[in-house]
């Protein structure tokens, strides 16, 4: 994207995370993740990550049930399609129905501004892919379980989704009591 607008590549040490020293000056571009003879998307979702980040959510991937679901599905231990990497939350893909031509498509977004900040950004394209809607953003909004990189459960709760699961279980009592309010 940097390209694209004519300014010089991007670097980690223009990055707002941690990073490992010796990435700090790395100019990012296709083959920075993918690598220049051999295309491997599945070391692109992960391992290529791990080779710049050196933040705490990052570090702590290698040990979380989600790396732990990654390395289990090529082993055939896991279903095909429950693994998550890195890129499964950072830079997940978008499914495109193109219905006038009968044509779907599958893209990965690698604008992370997309899905990165806030992190609530990532509760339809990326968490709720495998998790209920209450407790994806349970999960985001705990700053030490984001850090942990979701090792463990959630250790607060945010009491507004409630109201929304109460409203959805019924609706037409809701609709009554807000048609009665607005005739008197």
């Amino acid at each position: 994207m940097r390209l694209s607008e004519g300014l010089s590549p991007m670097t980690p040490s223009r990055g707002r995370l941690e990073f490992k020293q010796e990435a700090a000056h790395r100019e990012l571009g296709c083959t920075s993740c993918h690598g220049a003879h051999r295309f491997d998307t599945r070391y692109a979702a992960a391992q290529a990550c791990l080779q710049c980040h050196n933040d705490r959510h990052s570090l702590a991937y290698e040990q979380s049930p989600h790396a732990k679901l990654w390395r289990s599905e090529p082993a055939q231990q896991g279903k095909p399609g429950s693994g998550v990497s890195c890129a499964s939350c950072h830079m997940p893909r978008m499914v495109h129905n193109h219905e006038e031509y009968d044509v779907r498509q599958t893209f990965v977004q690698h604008n992370q501004n997309d899905t990165l900040r806030p992190n609530d950004k990532m509760l339809r394209p990326a968490c709720m892919n495998c998790h209920g809607l209450g407790f994806s953003i349970d999960a985001l909004a705990d700053t030490a379980l984001v850090q942990r990189n979701f090792t463990g459960v959630p250790a607060r709760h945010v009491a507004s989704i409630d109201m929304a699961v109460e409203r959805a279980r019924h609706p037409k009592e809701k609709k009554l009591a807000s048609t009665a309010a607005r005739r008197h």
